[in-house]
């Protein structure tokens, strides 16, 4: 020590016998030596001092008798290897106001240090102990920093910081609180750096409000409720949290943050908590980086309300409810790391919350490994899921899941499940080594693209009743029961699709279901490789069937599949069928079969044309001929269709210029300009969707299309429920139109009017896309009301150059509209009076025909209202005649009411 030293001593002989004394004598700047005893005097400074206990190995007691012991007014105070004692213990025993305290290798009990004003101190290897309302606080604008802190028997909050603090705590060891260990609140900012907190009966940690934190490689332990709680925080700045893009579900990362706002939690360990490990809610924002969290006693994380959490290499182990647990609006974005050792679920995600999980792993769940519901979104990118108890995946109410590069292995029951009214899209899913592979139970059309299914104790692919899944260049193999099963009422769409190494049936159809197949190979099943139980729909094209133990394709009893271009290879026996079975059979063929009902070789495809350039009047080719013979049936169902007088002389002049393009291709002159989407505009029930399906027909008769068929959409086929899922969708209805027309009904409601991201414009982006890359394989028909199709057309420049025929399908008068229900009438064996008809006439001209009058439906409600009224009135006559018990008289029509919307 240099200078003047004051020295303090309770012997007779000193000239100072209180600190206060020497304080008051000193000169700013000197020192006060304080000789070893009990001091019983509040202590107040003003001044700049060095208070020091003379002898470090004795014992400097300052008690006070009222208020705090020492009190900081002002200048810069420096106060070593003092004991410090309040004078109760629920007030404050160091008070710094203003100015700047050091406070080195001392202890503080019997009360709190307070901190507050613009005032700073810092203390370095001190204690607080026995303190009741808490042992550390900062307010208002001031600074308090800790070296090497020790705090231990705090009834209350160890550490709180708030006003517009700043607390920084390194190295410091935090145990024996009936509260919190650290409280940031208010716009306070606090780091903890290489921090103990241990045996707190409320919180390790708690931020509110909008506070900002920092805690580094520090341990949160044995804590009887949340180790780090988040209840609210200040932000990260306006660019860290980056918004989805569609299409691209995979940009989620957010910006490292800046050194303030928000709550960083890194390199730290959370063990033993009786809550969950760390718990974010408000509108907190949270970046949790290459920590661990262990034994949690609920949830590992738990993310709740508005809060937004980052988490990057975050091991959750050992939870004694979920890994991570998303509710309300919470959006989380975690990678790498992993969630292991779960005795609930792996991660559970409810309420309108989000989730993207990237290069994880989720191991050893006690429940399903990973379980969204309600109306969450979920996002799984690069994701190892392994050995659960239940379920791999779960998709259930109302949610979304988004999975690519992902993989499911050891789930004891199902590996991926879609059910309730949730939807899905797997892209370069693996499933392995679980009980059911996939299992899809949803009214919506879950896609699964370049996905394998491979060692399924039962079956690999279940698609429920009703559900109508799309498979594209997928492969099931090695499963013990069948490959794909399609429950009633299903109609899954599989394309390009494998299906190998079977223990049961390859694609058993059960009744009522109609899938569609295209391009899929079946080989070496135990059982049949298709298989149509009885009542069994469906479309198979290009299929390959090979090495089965049972007859390669057998059709149940009254099924009635349609076949084409399919082969079976290297069989017993390629076709079983049961009784009244009705298949169709279209260029099929079988190899090396030994007892075949298919040809050895395909039919043979019409060779494609190829005749010289002719002149004028030199004759009709055969192909054109055989054209003729097959488009006269079909303008003849067009002709007879009731009313439509101008759509009618459209389509036909649409069929004579593409017969003359077709002609003019066969003579090799360059066909005129045309376009062959069309849209439809008409009220409902106009007859647009029987219109559509001639036209197909039409063309594939001119060899325009391939095939001809009808895919009839809406928006809910096309457009996804979150982001990049609309694009999949849209192209797998597109893919499933090719060679045919793709009829979108009500295509007005693909744009929301005042909702320029509505996920609407993006299908509508895709379809010009896929309309310009397939121009000669698909055709595209809109249809939808009058004065809505012009705005449809209108929204995307390119529309209105592939769209450019409008058809009108005008109203049905009222003699249209009793020629429909005559119509009716013949096809079920039944006539009109001529007073029904009369009657009937009279009807339609009364009846109310507003917005979404049905036209044709409503007629045909009419019909069979009238069945119903007669078939009540026969039923009063004892002996009917066949003339009564087939003709619907005026009678019939008494007293109908119907809903004239179709």
């Amino acid at each position: 020590m240099t200078g003047k030293i004051e020295r303090v001593s309770t012997r007779a002989w000193s000239r100072h016998k209180t600190i206060g004394a020497a304080v008051r004598a000193a000169k700013p700047g000197a020192v006060v030596a304080v000789s070893p005893g009990t001091y019983r005097e509040c202590l107040v400074l003003d001044r700049d001092v060095t208070i020091v206990a003379e002898d470090e190995s004795a014992t400097v007691e300052l008690i006070a008798p009222e208020g705090p012991a020492v009190q900081l007014r002002g200048g810069s105070a420096t106060l070593r290897g003092l004991t410090i004692r309040g004078s109760r213990t629920g007030t404050a025993a160091v008070v710094v106001s203003a100015g700047r305290l050091e406070l080195t290798d001392s202890r503080v009990s019997g009360g709190f240090v307070h901190v507050a004003g613009s005032s700073a101190a810092r203390l370095n290897g001190c204690t607080v102990e026995e303190t009741s309302t808490c042992a550390l606080n900062v307010a208002d604008g001031a600074r308090l920093e800790a070296y090497d802190l020790r705090v231990t028997n705090v009834s209350g909050v160890a550490v709180a910081a708030g006003g517009s603090s700043y607390l920084a705590l390194s190295g410091a060891v935090l145990n024996g609180m009936r509260g919190v260990g650290v409280r940031v609140g208010e716009t306070a900012t606090a780091v903890l750096e290489r921090c103990d907190i241990g045996s707190a009966e409320d919180a390790g940690v708690e931020v509110r409000e909008s506070a900002g934190l920092r805690l580094l490689d520090s341990h949160i332990h044995d804590i009887e409720g949340d180790g780090v709680r988040v209840l609210g925080s200040a932000g990260f700045g306006a660019d860290w949290w980056p918004e989805l893009h569609p299409g691209r579900p995979d940009d989620l990362t957010p910006a490292e943050p800046g050194t303030t706002g928000g709550v960083v939690v890194r390199r730290c360990e959370i063990r033993r908590t009786g809550a969950a490990g760390l718990v974010t809610g408000g509108e907190s924002v949270t970046l949790v980086d290459d920590t661990l969290i262990d034994r949690a006693g609920s949830a590992g994380v738990l993310a709740a309300h508005d809060s937004r959490v980052v988490a990057r290499s975050v091991r959750v182990t050992n939870s004694t409810q979920t890994g991570v647990a998303l509710r309300d609006s919470a959006q989380v974005r975690w990678r790498g790391g992993s969630l292991t050792g779960s005795k609930a679920n792996g991660v559970f995600a409810v309420g309108d919350s989000h989730l993207q999980l990237r290069d994880a792993e989720v191991r050893e769940s006690g429940f399903t490994a990973v379980h969204l519901t309600g109306s969450a979104s979920v996002t799984l990118l690069g994701v190892a899921v392994a050995t659960t108890a239940e379920l791999g995946i779960r998709a259930s109410g109302r949610s979304v899941l988004y999975a690519k590069g992902t993989g499911i292995d050891r789930a004891d029951l199902t590996g991926v499940q879609v059910d309730d009214v949730a939807d899905a899209v797997l892209r370069d899913v693996t499933v392995t080594n679980c009980r059911t592979g996939v299992r899809v139970d949803t009214p919506h059309r879950p896609l699964l693209a370049d996905c394998t299914v491979r060692d399924i104790a039962l079956t690999g692919v279940e698609i429920a009743t009703g559900s109508a899944p799309t498979l594209v260049r997928t492969t099931v193999a090695s499963c013990g029961a069948a490959g794909v099963f399609v429950d009633v009422d299903a109609e899954p769409v599989l394309d390009d699709c494998r299906i190998e190494t079977i223990g049961g049936s390859g694609l058993a159809v059960w009744t009522g279901a109609r899938p569609t197949l295209r391009r899929v190979t079946i080989a070496d099943v135990k059982k049949n490789g298709l298989y149509f139980g009885p009542g069994g729909h469906g479309e198979a094209e290009d299929v390959t069937i090979s090495r089965t133990g049972y007859p390669a394709l057998y059709v149940g009893d009254a099924a009635d599949p349609v076949l084409r271009r399919c082969v079976v290879l290297d069989c017993d026996e390629d076709v079983s069928l049961g009784e009244d079975a009705e298949p169709v059979f279209e260029q099929c063929h079988s190899e090396r079969v030994g007892s075949a009902v298919w040809p050895a070789t395909a039919e043979p495809m019409p060779a494609a044309p190829q005749t010289p350039r002719k002149a004028p009047g030199a004759g009709t080719p055969p192909e054109a001929e055989a054209s003729e013979d097959t488009l006269k049936p079909l303008l003849g169902q067009l002709d007879e269709l009731i009313g439509l007088v101008s759509v009618k002389r459209d389509v036909g002049t649409m069929v004579k210029l593409m017969h003359l393009v077709k002609r003019r291709r066969e003579a090799g002159l360059a066909p005129p300009p045309m376009s062959r989407h069309l849209v439809f505009a008409g009220n409902p029930g106009t007859g647009k969707t029987t219109v559509a399906r001639l036209y197909g027909q039409l063309l594939a008769a001119l060899g325009m299309l391939t095939s001809g068929h009808l895919v009839e959409v809406d928006r809910g086929t096309l457009v996804g429920e979150y982001v990049g899922h609309t694009a999949p969708k849209t192209q797998a209805a597109f893919q499933r139109a090719l060679g045919g027309v793709l009829f979108i009904d009500e295509a007005y409601a693909l744009v929301s009017e005042g909702q320029s991201s509505d996920f609407g414009n993006e299908a509508i982006s895709t379809l010009v896309k896929l309309m310009e890359d397939h121009r000669e394989e698909v055709v595209v028909i809109v249809a939808g009301y009058p004065d809505q199709m012009g705005r449809f057309i209108g929204v995307n420049p390119g529309l209105s150059s592939r769209f450019s025929r409008t058809l009108t399908f005008a109203d049905y008068n009222e003699t249209e509209l009793v020629q429909i229900v005559d119509k009716h009438a013949g096809d079920h064996d039944y006539r009109l009076s001529d007073e029904a008809r009369a009657r009937l006439t009279e009807y339609f001209k009364t009846v109310d025909r507003g917005e979404g009058f049905g036209n044709g439906r409503f007629a045909r409600k009419v019909f069979q209202e009238m069945t119903e009224n007669h078939a009540g009135r026969i039923a009063e006559l004892d002996d009917p005649s066949d003339e009564q018990l087939s003709t619907l008289e005026a009678a019939d029509l008494t007293d109908v009411a119907f809903d004239v919307r179709g």
